[in-house]
């Protein structure tokens, strides 16, 4: 199988997300309506977002159908937290948005894996 392009979109945008949540997690959240925060724990989020992006880069490079049919589901699991999150009060509306992003990414995925 080809590498997935769709998969690469998803790297670079949870490469970016990571490094925010590293470097700047003030600005990240300010630009969602999240509170500003300086506990530690939105960096520990970041720098295993980065670990991800790495997995993320050997499936690519694999080109492994089942393991890249497996991320959708990963991303439709992370899509299904948020709404319950965001639906139980637990969490500001704005976490739909990344939500959005990760659903299209996934439907991206598994329409590139009907056409394999």
């Amino acid at each position: 199988m080809k590498k997935s392009l769709s998969l690469s979109v998803q790297a670079v945008y949870v490469l970016i997300t990571a490094l925010q949540l590293i470097f700047v997690p003030n600005m990240l959240l300010g630009m969602f309506g999240f509170e500003p925060t300086s506990e530690v724990w939105i960096k520990v989020l970041g720098i295993i977002l980065l670990s991800l992006v790495m997995v993320y880069y050997a499936i690519i490079q694999s080109g492994d159908y089942k393991i890249l049919k497996m991320t959708i589901y990963s991303r439709l699991t992370v899509v299904l937290g948020f709404f319950i999150l965001v639906a139980t009060g637990q969490a500001a509306t704005p976490l739909i948005l990344f939500a959005g992003i990760d659903l299209a990414t996934a439907i991206w995925t598994w329409f590139e894996l009907k056409k394999a």
